[in-house]
């Protein structure tokens, strides 16, 4: 017999015996066998909501007060920041860390109550994800204490002093658009803004603007600002290199052709749009090859993998929102020890580096975040440059 022909009969008796070894399956071995459905229905019941949560074992506290139990049900906004917040501790806490979650229906009174319950045990920051009671009533609910207070909420929205904003909105994703086309070498730009842009949206856009040197020749509303062919557009609308276009619906793109047809538009012109587009915009023809910042964690991090491994579904921007207040706690508690988490330090002109890239505050309170540039192509989003991991 063949060295081949013996191999293969030593491994056909090797597997005749561990067969025998096995035997047929007990009726035991049966029940024990999980069904699909069984799977999602046990799956369900470990993560169904509580009132009161508690992850991670360290000493210095994180909190988070969600409106997960609305009486409209929980939505995928909440889950993914109470979730995002979860893998962190496990991910970046070092032991060091434990995470609060104080989950309600989303009412002033509910909310009132459970920053109480969080000021009396003492936590070192409270993150609020509950949209729509004003951030007083946290406030009001800690007392005297300082405790810093992150709204998972954008820029525009209201907060008494000491509070921080969490959320980059479309504003700020066309600002940091724009200096990236400024950075690549553009110098003559029109702002085209939507319809229902409020006088804040257009505040903030301006100064936003102009902290990167930018001045538009033209900051107009679209579906109010024909642009006509008329000598005294073309001599403020010639040689137009960057067009900042905030929104994406007809007006808007309709505006855009009208800069094109006319001619206002230089041969490489940059179409530099913001995160208020849909999906639905990336198949217009009139907007292919333009640029978005993009905030949210990069596909195929460490983040994303292990979001998709433990709640088997993808991380969008608010699981890295959620992360991230995760991120901010363990980097000043690593670098600067479990008494740092304050209003100065959170400050820091450095920033931090969490899922959604880099991120500081303002003075203000008001959150930067740096972006990915994405480019559409093809009725999608093609990565063209990744986020910076710092300022």
């Amino acid at each position: 017999m063949s060295f081949r022909g013996k191999w293969l009969t030593l491994g056909m008796f090797a597997l005749g015996m561990l067969a025998g070894c096995q035997g047929a399956p007990t009726p035991q071995d049966v029940l024990d066998v999980e069904s699909p459905q069984a799977m999602h229905a046990r799956r369900a019941a470990e993560r169904a909501v509580k009132p009161q949560e508690t992850f991670g074992n360290g000493s210095t506290r994180i909190a988070i007060i969600t409106a997960l139990m609305a009486p409209t049900g929980e939505t995928v906004r909440e889950r993914d920041i109470r979730d995002g917040a979860s893998l962190a501790v496990d991910e970046l806490g070092g032991g060091q860390l434990s995470l609060l979650v104080e989950n309600t229906d989303g009412s002033p009174q509910q909310v009132k109550d459970a920053a109480k319950r969080l000021a009396d045990q003492n936590v070192a920051l409270v993150a609020v994800s509950a949209a729509d009671v004003p951030v007083g009533t946290v406030r009001d609910g800690l007392g005297s204490a300082r405790t810093p207070v992150l709204t998972l909420r954008g820029n525009g929205a209201e907060r008494p002093a000491g509070t921080f904003a969490f959320v980059s909105d479309r504003v700020d994703s066309t600002v940091e658009g724009a200096s990236y086309a400024a950075a690549s070498g553009r110098t003559r730009f029109v702002a085209l803004l939507p319809g229902d842009v409020s006088a804040n949206e257009r505040q903030r856009l301006e100064r936003g603007l102009a902290d990167y040197g930018i001045k538009p020749a033209l900051l107009a509303v679209t579906g109010s600002t024909a642009f006509s062919g008329d000598a005294a557009s073309k001599a403020k609308l010639k040689d137009v290199d960057a067009v900042l276009l905030v929104g994406a619906g007809d007006p808007d793109v309709a505006a855009l052709s009208q800069l094109r047809a006319n001619g206002y538009l230089k041969q490489n012109a940059m179409v530099v749009g913001s995160s208020g587009w849909t999906a639905a915009a990336y198949k217009r023809p009139e907007l292919s090859g333009s640029h978005l910042c993009v905030f949210g964690p990069e596909n195929g991090s460490r983040m994303t993998s292990r979001y998709l491994d433990r709640y088997e579904r993808a991380a969008a921007a608010d699981a890295a929102y959620g992360f991230d207040v995760i991120a901010l706690a363990a980097g000043l508690v690593r670098t600067k020890g479990e008494n740092a988490i304050n209003q100065e330090s959170i400050r820091s002109p450095s920033g931090f580096i969490g899922a959604a890239a880099a991120f500081r505050f303002e003075e203000n309170g008001a959150v930067r975040r740096t972006c990915a540039i994405h480019q559409v192509t093809g009725g999608k989003l093609k990565l063209l440059d990744p986020a910076p991991r710092s300022f």
